[in-house]
C-alpha cells in the first residue's frame, strides 16, 4: 500500500482548489427576478399540488436561489418557498430613463432591490440609465458601466432636473372625478402617455409633492407618481363620502383573508375573515378605513383591503 507522503497530500489539497475555482461562481450569489402575468403562487413545495403560502401581484422582486427543474425556489417578503418559473422575468424593459430627486441630491445605485442593499454609486440628477427590467418600488438599470437597481420613483423619461415646483408642498388633496364611477390614474411620469401605476376612485385622499405643467407629483398607498391637477381637489369634502361601488378585497401582505371590523380602529371587534376575492360594497370613503357591507352586514375595512372592480 503507497504511503501518502506530504508532498502528496499537498498535491489533492491544490487540486480540490482548482476545481473549486472551476465551479460556476454565478452559482453562488443570489440573482433577482420579478413576477410576470398577474398574481403568482408561492408553494411549499415545486408542485401544483403543494399548498399555497402566498400570493404575489406583477411586478414583485424575488431573490431566485436555485431552479428546480420548471421551478424556482425562492425568498420574498421574508417567505421561502416555491413559484414557477415561466412566471418570473430578467428582461422586462430596455429603455432610457433620467435620474429625478426634489432635493438635488443623487440616487444611489444599490446591489438588490432594497434600502439595505449596498450602494455601488451614486448619480446626479438628469443623468441618463438604461433601464434592464422594471419592477415594483425598483428597476434594475445600467449606468456608469455598472448594473444594479435603483428606486423607480426617481426616474423619469423627462431629461430635465430642473422642471417642476415644489414651494408650498406637501400638501392634501383627494381625487374629484367629473363621474362617480370614474378613476383617476396614477402615471409613471408627467405624460398622458406614461405608464399608468393605479387607479384611484373619487374621495381617495392624495399627498401632493409638487407640480410639472398639468400635474401634481404625488405619492398615494405608498405609491409615487403623477396625477391631473384638473381631477384633484383640495377640499376634503369629498373625502368622506363616495357613492358606493363595487370592490373585491385584496391583501398587499400575502395572506388569505381580510378581517371586517364592527368600527374603524384595529382594535375594534372583527365581525368576520373574509377570504382575499370577496366582493364588497363601499358605501364611505375615510382616510384609511371605509365602511362597506358585505353579505347584507355592514363594517370597516381598512382602505388598503380592497380594490375597486373596474
Amino acid at each position: 500500500m503507497m504511503q501518502k507522503t506530504p508532498l502528496y497530500k499537498r498535491c489533492l489539497q491544490a487540486m480540490a482548489f482548482v476545481l473549486a475555482l472551476a465551479l460556476p461562481l454565478g452559482a453562488l450569489a443570489d440573482t433577482y427576478k420579478v413576477v410576470v402575468g398577474g398574481r403568482l403562487n408561492l408553494r411549499a413545495e415545486p408542485s401544483l399540488e403543494a399548498t399555497v403560502l402566498a400570493q404575489y401581484p406583477t411586478g414583485t422582486w424575488m431573490t431566485v436561489k436555485e431552479e428546480v427543474g420548471d421551478w424556482s425556489k425562492v425568498s420574498v417578503g421574508g417567505k421561502n418557498g416555491y413559484v414557477m418559473s415561466r412566471y418570473l422575468s430578467d428582461t422586462s424593459a430596455d429603455n432610457t430613463l433620467y435620474v429625478r430627486t426634489n432635493t438635488g441630491r443623487g440616487l444611489n445605485l444599490r446591489d438588490q432591490p432594497s434600502l439595505t442593499g449596498n450602494i455601488l454609486g451614486s448619480y446626479k440628477p438628469g443623468t441618463a440609465v438604461k433601464v434592464l427590467v422594471r419592477g415594483t418600488g425598483w428597476y434594475q438599470v445600467e449606468v456608469g458601466g455598472q448594473t444594479g437597481y435603483m428606486s423607480s420613483q426617481y426616474l423619469t423619461a423627462s431629461s430635465s432636473s430642473g422642471s417642476g415646483s415644489t414651494t408650498g408642498y406637501p400638501k392634501t388633496g383627494y381625487v374629484s372625478n367629473p363621474g362617480a364611477n370614474q378613476v383617476l390614474l396614477l402615471r409613471e411620469t408627467p405624460s398622458t402617455d406614461a405608464r399608468v401605476l393605479g387607479y384611484y376612485r373619487n374621495g381617495t385622499v392624495v399627498e401632493l409633492l409638487g407640480e410639472s405643467g398639468s400635474f401634481y407629483k404625488v405619492n398615494v398607498g405608498g405609491k409615487s407618481g403623477y396625477m391631473m391637477k384638473k381631477y384633484i381637489s383640495l377640499s376634503s369634502s369629498s373625502s368622506s363620502t363616495a357613492t358606493p361601488f363595487t370592490a373585491k378585497l385584496v391583501n398587499p401582505n400575502g395572506n388569505s383573508i381580510v378581517n371586517f371590523r364592527t368600527a374603524p380602529g384595529l382594535s375594534s371587534p372583527i365581525i368576520k375573515a373574509y377570504p382575499v376575492g370577496t366582493e364588497i360594497t363601499v358605501k364611505e370613503m375615510g382616510d384609511v378605513w371605509c365602511k362597506a357591507e358585505i353579505d347584507g352586514v355592514t363594517g370597516y375595512v381598512s382602505r388598503y383591503f380592497f380594490k375597486a372592480v373596474q
